[in-house]
């Protein structure tokens, strides 16, 4: 699995989002994400021709996703690319839904207050808090979270990186240094686990957030906060990684705000 590929939808909607309709890098994300069901029969040529560009503009996009050309690109897209892990939810009418997320929101909530008390998530306020480059690592389905988080905690003139999106071609990840802080976000344990190589090679002191308990991840940290008494290797419906990364990040940005602004 390329951790690329494990930010690409962030990579993609930025440049939706972003981009005038007529830039190239627009046209081409565009066409991706109508076409992303089948992109592992898209054809190099067929993207050219449809997209009305060349060779070597598709390249220059490849390599701004954080591949190297466009067979890669393709290649390393899964299912793991979509948010919430749709592929796995049964999906219900709205008021079977609504009381069956209700019934294990609840749940999850006793279970994460019991097992991240007050104590950790101060000892997380101060992490942040050193004088120091803090970067905040994460997939697709928990980025948006993260980058609220980042916003507060910016009312406390505290600025922290995040980097969900191409990865290996990071800057900010390149220029960390031994004293720097790596916070790796991943509720279900996946994304840690799919970046643990990558994680080792970094430099800095690296903590690790999640409800996956295997010891080859957590050997991997300095220090582990786990969000669950249960190693949560499979959160099916994302009960942990769509709500509750939310509520510990209010948590912990409350308490920031309330030690340091």
């Amino acid at each position: 699995m390329e951790i690329n590929n494990l930010g690409l939808l962030n990579s993609l909607s930025s440049i939706i989002n972003s981009e005038k309709l007529d830039n190239i890098d627009y046209v081409l994300a565009n066409y991706i994400l109508r076409n992303l069901y089948r992109i592992s029969n898209i054809s190099i040529l067929e993207i050219t021709e449809e997209c009305f560009t060349s060779r070597s503009a598709v390249r220059r996009f490849c390599l701004r996703l954080g591949y190297d050309n466009f067979s890669e690109l393709k290649n390393s897209v899964t299912k793991l690319v979509f948010p919430s892990n749709l592929r796995y939810r049964d999906i219900k009418g709205y008021m079977s839904y609504k009381n069956h997320i209700k019934n294990l929101i609840k749940d999850m909530i006793i279970d994460i207050d019991e097992q991240l008390d007050s104590e950790k998530i101060n000892y997380l306020c101060e992490l942040i808090h050193k004088d120091v480059n803090v970067v905040f690592l994460c997939a697709n389905n928990t980025s948006g979270d993260i980058m609220r988080f980042q916003q507060e905690l910016m009312f406390a003139s505290k600025i922290v990186h995040v980097v969900s999106t191409s990865f290996t071609k990071s800057d900010i990840l390149k220029s960390l240094k031994e004293e720097d802080i790596i916070i790796n976000v991943s509720a279900s344990g996946k994304f840690a686990e799919l970046s643990l190589e990558f994680v080792k090679s970094l430099k800095g002191h690296k903590f690790l957030i999640t409800a996956n308990k295997d010891e080859k991840i957590r050997d991997t940290y300095e220090h582990v906060f786990y969000i669950s008494k249960h190693s949560i290797s499979n959160d099916y419906l994302s009960i942990y990684g769509k709500y509750g990364i939310t509520y510990i990040l209010d948590s912990l940005s409350m308490q920031y705000l309330f030690l340091y602004s």
